[in-house]
């Protein structure tokens, strides 16, 4: 045999093999839903064409799907669910509080909110102040408030500055 009949083999050899590894590797999850949204991740990366469906296909039993299913079936006919984290802000006295707003039960199971917020506050004679940090709607970025309009006489009595109140914004705001 001549060596350039040699070598072509080798190489056919070599990227048959490479072909079926990275087969193997796509397709080891052995949900048929995982490859199918895997491939239309693809597609919509591709084409752009794919519209997302949602994620508890009929058919499809796993516990999140049954426990979703539940969640929604129990609270079909109400709307707007508010949820708020709170992050105390080390060992100031002061914490940020960030609000997410969902308009259905449908939205709380796909994890699309409408609204979020996020604010932090400031304990004083038994009374919490608020002061807006950012906010965030639906799908467009987060805009953080602007600090200008504020008493830097007020401010100093809690020890911040509009400089902190950015960094607080930056830092522990959380929109995810």
């Amino acid at each position: 045999m001549p060596p350039a009949f040699c070598g072509g083999v080798a190489v056919s050899v070599g990227a048959f093999c490479v072909l079926a590894l990275v087969t193997l590797i796509l397709l080891w999850d052995a949900d048929p839903y995982a490859v199918r949204d895997r491939y239309e991740h693809y597609r919509l990366a591709l084409f752009g064409e794919w519209e997302p469906s949602p994620w508890c296909q009929p058919g499809r039993v796993t516990e999140n799907c049954v426990d979703a299913g539940a969640f929604e079936a129990a609270l079909k006919d109400a709307s707007d669910f508010t949820f708020f984290r709170s992050v105390a802000v080390g060992g100031s006295g002061v914490s940020v509080q960030t609000g997410i707003r969902f308009s259905h039960v449908r939205d709380v199971v796909d994890g699309t909110p409408s609204y979020q917020w996020c604010y932090l506050s400031l304990p004083k004679s038994g009374v919490s102040q608020q002061i807006e940090l950012a906010t965030k709607s639906a799908d467009s970025p987060p805009i953080r408030a602007s600090f200008a309009s504020l008493d830097a006489n007020q401010l100093a009595g809690f020890a911040l500055s509009t400089d902190q109140l950015t960094a607080l914004a930056d830092n522990h705001c959380r929109f995810d």
